[in-house]
């Protein structure tokens, strides 16, 4: 086992349940706010206790969840209320038409980006983000993500509850997991890349063409 299994494993044996459980919650917290933190290896390592007897399936669950709610929620509340006027005042770091193009982003998959994001880790901290730079509705907001956090949430906990007693095995699955889902970040990367591309493009044809007129 590495440095930080040990660490786990001696956590584990010296706190009480009730105080693991809040660690469970404030490190899928920090994972929505810091994605490259270790939130999903903490949160299966939380269900392979479950698993072991030293805690309670549903508290693991719940907990988890709780955290990445909130976190989502903080982010959502800093698009909404802060992030067009910071967007605006830094023009040489965002193109102008930014804005427009997050709104129209949103309004068409914005439900489905949300739901999809919880899987990808690279977009965690974007999307709730951005979902509020571009004041998606907080109903068509909450709806998919509390579906997106007990699903991807359930998956991870019936991962470690029920794939064995073998931790290093868990392990790998997961790492093979989170590799799958990083190749599909990627290519979604590239799609919305050329997306914005030839947005712009008709954008540009469309300027020229009213000048022309």
């Amino acid at each position: 086992m590495t440095a930080i299994d040990d660490f786990l494993f001696t956590l584990t044996e010296a706190l009480p349940p009730w105080l693991i459980y809040l660690l469970l919650a404030v490190s899928s917290a920090i994972e929505n706010m810091i994605p490259p933190f270790p939130g999903d290896t903490i949160t299966v390592f939380g269900a392979y206790l479950a698993g072991r007897g030293f805690l309670n399936p549903l508290p693991v669950f719940l907990w988890s969840a709780a955290g990445n709610l909130t976190s989502n929620l903080i982010l959502y509340y800093i698009g909404l209320t802060k992030g067009r006027d910071f967007i605006r005042k830094h023009p040489r770091l965002f193109h102008e038409d930014l804005l427009a193009r997050l709104t129209l982003l949103y309004r068409k998959w914005g439900t489905g980006m949300i739901v999809f994001s919880r899987f990808l880790v690279a977009f965690r901290s974007l999307v709730p983000l951005f979902a509020g730079v571009s004041r998606l509705r907080p109903r068509r907001f909450l709806l998919p993500l509390v579906c997106s956090i007990i699903l991807q949430q359930g998956l991870i906990i019936y991962l470690g509850y029920t794939v064995g007693q073998n931790w290093n095995y868990i392990k790998t699955v997961l790492k093979g997991v989170n590799l799958g889902l990083g190749l599909v970040a990627l290519a979604a990367c590239v799609l919305i890349f050329f997306w914005f591309r030839k947005l712009r493009r008709l954008r540009n044809e469309r300027a020229l063409k009213k000048r022309r007129d």
